[in-house]
């Protein structure tokens, strides 16, 4: 299977699922979508026949953020893939234990969320995982909530952006649920505005992205 990137944009709030495959394996950002939705609708590619029963190579899941829109099926997903490393910030764990601070309540549920994880807060600007094919860089965007990261991915000598919810196309995240700030998330804008004018953007919601497009259409990165 070659290096490559599949999204998922099925999940709650039609967020974005990523999947990165590869030889070395596939790597999960933000599970929002359930093993059998998964499946279905990687129906069409060999390679992920039986997915959804554990039968493929899931090496990591990487967690932007808290909200349940974006971690929805984490335990299911690492109860097929149990050996599969969670890697996930602190900042964001009382996300985890609250149904209103993780925002389930707006989908009707009464979510709380127990599970183990690396703990990456505190990883700024710091390679967490690398191997021949594939090395993921970690960095702290606080403002959409407190443990808010991006994902600088490098595929084949390329390299991508998973934003979650701190930048979107033409947009960025809201900052008025539990642990967001204006004044935070304006500053992660700032500081990714600062990446390579060709760097790629995939967002937690909507559709990918430049570096370069969102300075010159996205208001929030003139401010």
């Amino acid at each position: 299977m070659e290096r490559g990137l599949i999204v998922v944009p099925i999940g709650p709030l039609q967020s974005n699922m990523y999947i990165i495959t590869g030889q070395s394996g596939i790597f999960v950002i933000d599970p929002s979508v359930s093993l059998d939705a998964t499946e279905d609708f990687l129906s069409e590619i060999p390679d992920f026949y039986g997915i959804s029963r554990g039968k493929a190579d899931v090496k990591a899941f990487l967690l932007t953020h808290g909200h349940h829109d974006h971690i929805k099926y984490i335990e299911e997903w690492h109860k097929a893939y149990p050996k599969a490393e969670i890697f996930f910030s602190s900042k964001d764990q009382e996300l985890l234990e609250s149904a209103y601070w993780n925002c389930s309540y707006m989908e009707g549920k009464e979510a709380v969320y127990n599970f183990e994880y690396t703990d990456i807060a505190g990883k700024d600007d710091q390679v967490f995982y690398k191997d021949d094919e594939i090395e993921i860089k970690v960095f702290e965007t606080p403002g959409h909530t407190m443990g808010s990261v991006c994902f600088l991915v490098r595929l084949g000598g390329k390299e991508k952006l998973f934003t979650g919810d701190t930048v979107f196309r033409g947009s960025v995240g809201r900052t008025d649920m539990h642990g967001g700030t204006s004044k935070l998330i304006l500053k992660s804008v700032m500081r990714i505005k600062t990446f390579d004018p060709e760097l790629e953007i995939y967002p937690g919601h909507g559709p990918d992205s430049t570096i370069e497009d969102e300075i010159r259409m996205n208001p929030f990165f003139d401010m």
